[in-house]
């Protein structure tokens, strides 16, 4: 007997207020800027809430929201979603210089303007005739044609929206029309822009309509990666305006976006033209906020399904491991353990905090040395929020996959998620999401859909340096997991200690672009000081390198000649790098090739 499923996941333009309203957890918290009428910039990879998190702003979802004493938002939200099957297309390359951002600038501000009428029209507001005559007007002074006949026939909000949605259309052909040579046909039609056209349009209808008392409109510029370079410049402009009494800017990235610099190139800066934050940053210095964001999405979707069960029992931990945990974490804390990581005599305190270090390494390696089939098992609430690296569609996915399994079994709702369900969908999704770099991107479906990635320009090669390069990080975290011997055994990070050549930065910001890697930086214990760039693997790569994803204490320093070699040969990369253990650290394993044999 199959039910709706509370994980499953679903695209924003799928979702209704009402959905979003229904599965809403506040974010707001993390990200205070989001609520006031400022300019903003939000990354984060793909996955991690960027567009529901604006949707929830959106004029008709705070209306389902609001409780008695709130105040409304101080801006009127506008999502305009930049699909990557409207401007991901290469002809939007065939234009350069003021020529590209021009007819550019005209077709991004008809565009935007498409999804204010359309929120408008959404949300009962009527079109009076001295809008439709001041649109016209702007209309024409932009260069537009004005068909009488046809104008007078816009009577609605819906009506002006399907005419800027015709002329976006119509721009788009003109640049699939164009001739090859190296002077296109001269551009014919309305040249819209932001001064021009959307701010004082803007200005009018805040006015007369008196949006949440006179406050500004915010376009909300979602997955802005998307656009062509020439239209981000466009974009940056609009953000340099600074007019935020009538229209502020949210602009959400994938981690893609390839400048800060305007039409007239200058660079747009933080703080004084936008305020900006990084989702994985936040929720990777701060693993507490995201663990409480995920059991509340979770509450709240259970209780909309029926189910009684709290988070934690509907996704229950191993109790056999369990009890195996905390007797090694007696043994340590009891100081019973032989061997250099024996913690007695340490204090209370002190003994505690290593032996959270040790515990979970020493169990994998009891797990890993015994002759039964159990190996270590990832079930658990907190474990899958460790494993979805701080965005939310990975936890949901895997716990709808799961969801998926075992209601197929059943007749009623279930109450919980059986540790074998847990770990047996834990090990196909993490081993997919490395699998994934094997495959040809060309001809990969699943590489096509991740529209973050635009995979023009990413070499197939790229993506086997990439799986390499996680490969030789993550073999050598288990080899250094395995040894008891070792100080620090958990680790899941490394930190470059000299500049990366070009080569390699492109593959580390295709790792972290993809997900496969967070980047943070760490202050240099060099006599220069400064701060390095940190590089930490996804938790859920952690299964599939049978990994310890509950905290990472240490990070691997490596030079860029080292990560070189791993690119190539991970597994060169892992004997030299054990070999050099407990030798001299500054020595470069460049010297020190192996044959992968």
């Amino acid at each position: 007997m199959t039910k709706a499923n509370p994980f499953i996941v679903h695209t924003p333009e799928q979702l209704t207020p009402e959905n979003i309203a229904a599965n809403f957890v506040e974010m707001y918290t993390d990200f205070p800027k989001l609520k006031e009428p400022v300019n903003m910039f939000i990354h984060g990879p793909r996955g991690a809430g960027k567009s529901i998190m604006l949707r929830s702003l959106e004029n008709k979802v705070q209306l389902l929201l609001k409780k008695d004493g709130d105040n409304a938002l101080p801006f009127f939200a506008i999502h305009v979603p930049i699909k990557r099957a409207f401007f991901g297309n290469p002809e939007f390359l065939r234009l350069t210089g003021w020529k590209a951002t021009t007819v550019g600038e005209h077709l991004l501000s008809i565009y935007a303007v498409q999804y204010l009428f359309e929120a408008f029209y959404e949300n009962s507001l009527d079109l009076a005739d001295e809008h439709k005559a001041e649109f016209v007007e702007l209309w024409e002074d932009c260069g537009g044609k004005s068909d009488l006949g046809k104008l007078s026939k816009l009577t609605t909000f819906d009506d002006l929206a399907k005419f800027c949605e015709k002329e976006a259309t119509r721009v788009r052909q003109y640049y699939v029309r164009l001739p090859n040579g190296n002077d296109p046909d001269i551009y014919g039609g309305a040249l819209t822009s932001f001064n021009d056209f959307v701010l004082p349009l803007c200005r009018i209808l805040v006015s007369d309509l008196k949006l949440n008392e006179n406050d500004p409109i915010c376009f909300m510029i979602d997955d802005a990666d998307n656009l062509p370079e020439a239209l981000q410049r466009v974009l940056n402009s609009w953000v340099s305006a600074r007019v935020a009494k009538t229209i502020c800017i949210k602009v959400t990235t994938q981690l893609g976006y390839k400048t800060y610099r305007t039409v007239d190139g200058r660079i747009i800066e933080s703080p004084h033209d936008f305020s900006e934050v990084n989702i994985g940053s936040v929720y990777t210095s701060n693993k507490g906020h995201f663990a409480k964001r995920i059991e509340a999405i979770v509450q709240k979707r259970l209780e909309n399904a029926g189910i009684t069960a709290s988070p934690e029992d509907f996704f229950p931990t191993d109790l056999e491991q369990l009890e195996k945990r905390d007797n090694i974490w007696s043994d340590l804390t009891s100081g019973k353990t032989k061997g250099h990581v024996a913690l007695k005599g340490r204090g209370p305190s002190r003994n505690s905090d290593l032996a959270q270090r040790y515990t979970i390494p020493a169990l994998m390696r009891k797990l890993s040395s015994s002759k039964s089939s159990h190996t270590y098992s990832y079930a658990g609430l907190q474990s899958l929020t460790d494993l979805s690296s701080g965005v939310v569609r990975w936890f949901l996915e895997p716990a709808g996959q799961m969801y998926h399994s075992i209601d197929s079994t059943l007749t009623k709702k279930p109450e919980a998620i059986p540790v074998s369900y847990q770990d047996s969908e834990i090990t196909n999704w993490s081993r997919e999401f490395r699998e994934k770099l094997d495959v040809d991107p060309g001809h990969s479906d699943v590489v096509e859909k991740d529209s973050s990635l635009q995979s023009l320009g990413h070499s197939r090669k790229n993506y086997t340096k990439l799986g390499n390069l996680l490969d030789g990080i993550g073999w050598f975290c288990r080899e250094r997991l395995l040894d008891e011997t070792a100080s620090e055994q958990r680790l899941f990070s490394f930190v470059l200690s000299d500049d990366p050549v070009e080569e390699l930065t492109d593959i580390l910001h295709l790792g972290v672009r993809m997900g496969y890697l967070q980047k943070s930086d760490l202050a240099s214990k060099s006599a220069l000081g400064g701060r390095r760039p940190r590089y930490i693997l996804s938790r859920r790569l952690g299964p599939h390198y049978r990994l310890d994803v509950s905290g990472y204490a240490a990070h691997l320093s490596v030079k860029s000649s080292d990560l070189l070699i791993a690119l190539r040969k991970p597994k060169s990369f892992v004997k030299i790098r054990l070999g050099l253990d407990g030798k001299n650290e500054d020595q470069s394993i460049m010297d020190l090739e192996v044959d992968d044999g």
